[in-house]
């Protein structure tokens, strides 16, 4: 590690640059709510190294340990991620601070470690309500545990978020109001409203009757030869159809939208870093937030002010050129705002605040309903989205997939608009009850959804990206060849397994220390009991199925290639069986015990097909077999009653603990006990052969 003096120094060695004066004031003073700063000032840089500089060097202890950086949804969060990487490696500190995108979960199992989550405002506000899009159901309170923990949120260009800015607002109010187990705080950043005089503005009049055919004529006009030229569209299809048109003149033409593969997107951004470049780049928002491009001419469709101003902030953006760069702009053929025409026209262009979009607040009772996850789907989109924007990530494979076709990985994912699926054939979907792929059905197309297309009935262009109108062939990504996998390499006996757990928990809490002593002990005791329940016959005898020389005594894992039983009853849910097990009067515990998978938490329902007298698996009953535990605690073997969950007072403690704790605290306490099993299965994980 590189030793750095001072904030100069550190922002010297992480950027090339000293720091701009209000720059080093964040670094001395901290975040504050609000920044505004002109488009081009380092913003990025500024709330991103301040915070570091903090958190590494001048104020650790008050310091929240993970930055979330938010974008506004349109934008490619791929080059602000890639820029992050880079000043952490200039500054010596890429393995000392985690960086991810938000939608890696690997961030989750290492709640301790300083770092640095970047995403869209849609991927990470639906995690903030527990409805992740993208994210499993079962993992969605480990996600919002975290992300209302200790946790510095970043809000870039918030003016551009529209009805999920004051989401933004009301979960930094009610996370004042009810609690955290750590300080957690935002900052809204945005530009201001000044265009620098050098820029020369000039309004287009396009006949809408040939409205591409006359933005692309304007653009060649436009364009100055060995420079960059960029047309800002406000919908992908225009941007498209704009795009087409300027190839047909044989120019140099790329286009950049948030509709591509992420292996394609990773191919225009290199090739968008090459300023220098003598053509014409065509974008639809993309370009708004986080990317940081400049232009000699740009043309900006008629928008919101604040993204008038983001485009706007891609022209001549360093200063590079001279006599100034031209900002052209055009009334769309649809869609036209009017007041921002009469503000690009006025001489002296007075400062505008955007429009508040008419939506219901979030509320504390919402935030309450929304952390029972037994209704996973829903809808939160009214707090984030306007049902336009939400999307679906779709790959492409050849043929019919299988039943237990591979998952797609994230080079081969495209997000497109859901809505242009819901009429699709040939998409398929994971069912959640057993994880196969089956055909979409009525339903299934829900935000975030994870959906598989053939391939031979197109709907991609590898220079257009989504294309739903086009039938030509999409190549699927090469799928990586199966190499070792990591499972379970020795047999687990069920008392190691919770002592184990115990004592990664105890770990866990001594690096992130602040609960209550009663709270760590909660934590550590559920830790110990979590997995009682794979006493159950049913469990055991799964683990025993694939064979192998198995030893005595009730065990807690198998040994690959030995670990492919399979439970003898659908649905069966050991964590349900362990809280059973637990006696009562320890309310807190029996819940974290339940809940340390994520499936058994407030309202608990059974399973899909499952009738009485069953409940997840486990009916009405069942004995259980005496268990001692090296601690010398003894749990009798017991006959199951398992209407405490339907007809008892299950719910209604959960709910007490969700309000007497708060919302934010429980399910921290809850992904502690899930990260220490985590931990404590992994000691015993290793490369195995498929």
């Amino acid at each position: 590690m590189r030793i750095v003096d001072g904030f100069e120094g550190f922002m010297r060695t992480a950027t090339g640059h000293a720091p701009h004066p209000y720059q080093a004031r964040l670094a001395a003073e901290g975040l504050p709510e609000l920044l505004s700063a002109p488009t081009g000032a380092g913003k990025s840089a500024a709330a991103v190294l301040a915070w570091l500089y903090r958190r590494l060097i001048a104020a650790p202890e008050s310091t929240p340990r993970r930055l979330v950086y938010v974008l506004p949804q349109h934008s490619l969060p791929d080059q602000l991620h890639d820029r992050i990487g880079q000043w952490l490696a200039r500054l010596g500190r890429a393995d000392e601070v985690g960086l991810h995108p938000i939608t890696d979960g690997a961030w989750r199992r290492r709640p301790e470690r300083t770092a640095i989550l970047v995403g869209t405002h849609d991927l990470l506000l639906s995690r903030a309500l527990m409805r992740g899009y993208g994210d499993a159901t079962a993992l969605a309170p480990v996600s919002y545990a975290l992300l209302h923990t200790d946790t510095q949120w970043v809000v870039d260009e918030a003016d551009l978020l529209g009805p999920a800015l004051p989401t933004t607002v009301a979960l930094q109010r009610l996370r004042d109001e009810v609690g955290t187990p750590s300080p957690t705080g935002t900052m809204w950043m945005s530009s201001d409203a000044s265009l620098p005089s050098v820029r020369r503005i000039t309004r287009l009049d396009i006949d809408p009757a040939h409205y591409i055919e006359g933005l692309a004529d304007a653009l060649a006009a436009a364009h100055v030869p060995g420079t960059q030229t960029i047309a800002v569209l406000n919908t992908v299809e225009r941007a498209r159809a704009l795009y087409a048109a300027l190839r047909e003149t044989g120019r140099d033409v790329l286009l950049v939208h948030p509709r591509f593969r992420a292996v394609d997107r990773r191919r225009l951004l290199s090739e968008l870093d090459d300023t220098g470049h003598d053509r014409i780049v065509v974008t639809a928002q993309a370009l708004e937030a986080g990317i940081d491009v400049s232009s000699r001419t740009l043309l900006t469709e008629l928008a919101p002010l604040s993204s008038i101003v983001q485009r706007a902030g891609r022209c001549n953006r360093y200063g590079e050129h001279p006599a100034g760069g031209d900002l052209l702009w055009c009334e769309p053929s649809t869609g036209a705002d009017p007041d921002t025409a009469r503000w690009l026209l006025a001489p002296d262009r007075p400062p505008v605040r955007p429009a508040t979009p008419d939506r219901p607040a979030l509320r504390l009772p919402d935030l309450l309903e929304l952390f029972d996850t037994a209704e996973p789907d829903t809808d939160v989109s009214r707090w984030i989205c306007d049902r336009a924007d939400l999307t679906v990530s779709v790959a492409w494979r050849d043929g019919e997939p299988s039943e237990d076709e591979p998952g797609p990985g994230r080079d081969e994912l495209c997000q497109v608009p859901l809505a242009d699926l819901e009429q699709r054939d040939h998409a398929w979907v994971r069912d959640r009850s057993d994880g196969h792929w089956r055909r979409v059905a009525a339903g299934d197309l829900q935000p975030g959804a994870t959906v598989l297309l053939q391939a031979e009935h197109g709907g991609y262009l590898p220079d257009e990206g989504w294309a739903p109108e086009s039938r030509t062939p999409v190549t699927p990504l090469a799928l990586p060849p199966s190499t070792l996998t990591f499972a379970c390499t020795r047999w687990v006996s069920l008392d190691q397994h919770l002592m184990e757990t115990e004592q990664e928990a105890r770990l866990l809490l001594d690096a992130l220390p602040g609960l209550p002593a009663e709270q760590q002990e909660a934590v550590a005791r559920a830790a110990r009991y979590h997995d009682l329940g794979k006493c159950h016959e049913v469990f055991q005898e799964m683990l025993r199925a694939g064979g192998g020389d198995f030893p005595e005594g009730l065990l807690a894992k198998s040994r690959a290639p030995y670990n492919t039983g399979r439970h003898r009853r659908a649905h069966f849910r050991h964590e349900l069986v362990s809280a059973l097990i637990l006696p009562d009067g320890q309310p807190l515990i029996n819940y974290l015990v339940a809940a340390h998978h994520g499936k058994v938490r407030i309202t608990v329902r059974p399973a899909a097909g499952e009738e009485t007298p069953f409940l997840m698996g486990v009916r009405d009953g069942d004995r259980t077999p005496p268990i001692e535990l090296s601690t010398g605690e003894r749990f009798p073997a017991q006959s199951l009653r398992t209407d405490i969950f339907t007809t008892g007072p299950w719910t209604e403690r959960a709910k007490a603990l969700r309000d007497d704790l708060g919302p934010f605290r429980l399910a921290y306490l809850e992904t502690l006990v899930r990260v220490a099993d985590w931990r404590s299965s992994a000691r015993h994980d290793g490369p195995v052969l498929p």
